[in-house]
């Protein structure tokens, strides 16, 4: 699932790293935390506006109303394993078709708990160990996993 607003913000602090010579600089981490945290609080977003689609599909204002309002309550992480334990509460088919989905794409699947991981770190600690250009990549190839995410929440199972 590409995002135009972390697929611009990647794309302008590249274009500043470049014209300034600034790579390798505390410019490129400062901009690299900034965009980390951004693209974490996106991937929420995202993950949320999937699941209140899903309770939209109900018909029932009350229990889509509370429906929402426990994702915030059950969601703390966007890691690959805290989003398979997300579908785990629509039932054990959810879960297991999520991970179906990301078997053979360990990489990807590796790459997106990166972002997560070094957001962390970028809003935690002092350093983080992670340049632009990795971001970039770690996006570009983990992106995929909400696409496995947003599939196995649209999919409907037999009870």
């Amino acid at each position: 699932m590409k995002i135009l607003k972390i697929d611009e913000t990647l794309d302008s602090c590249e274009q500043h790293i470049a014209s300034t010579n600034a790579s390798g600089t505390e410019i490129e981490a400062l901009l690299t935390r900034a965009v980390l945290v951004l693209t974490c609080s996106v991937f929420e977003e995202k993950i949320e506006q999937m699941i209140g689609r899903r309770a939209d599909s109900l018909n029932d204002p009350a229990m889509c109303a509370f429906f929402k309002s426990c994702v915030s309550a059950v969601f703390r992480s966007t890691l690959s394993s805290e989003l398979a334990g997300l579908m785990n509460r629509f039932g054990p088919d959810f879960k297991q078709r999520f991970l179906g989905r990301t078997q053979g794409h360990e990489r990807a699947v590796t790459f997106y708990n990166n972002i997560v991981v070094n957001r962390h770190g970028a809003a935690h600690t002092e350093s983080i160990n992670v340049t632009l250009r990795e971001l970039r990549q770690f996006y570009e190839e983990g992106h995929i996993v909400l696409d496995f995410l947003e599939e196995t929440i649209n999919e409907t199972y037999p009870t």
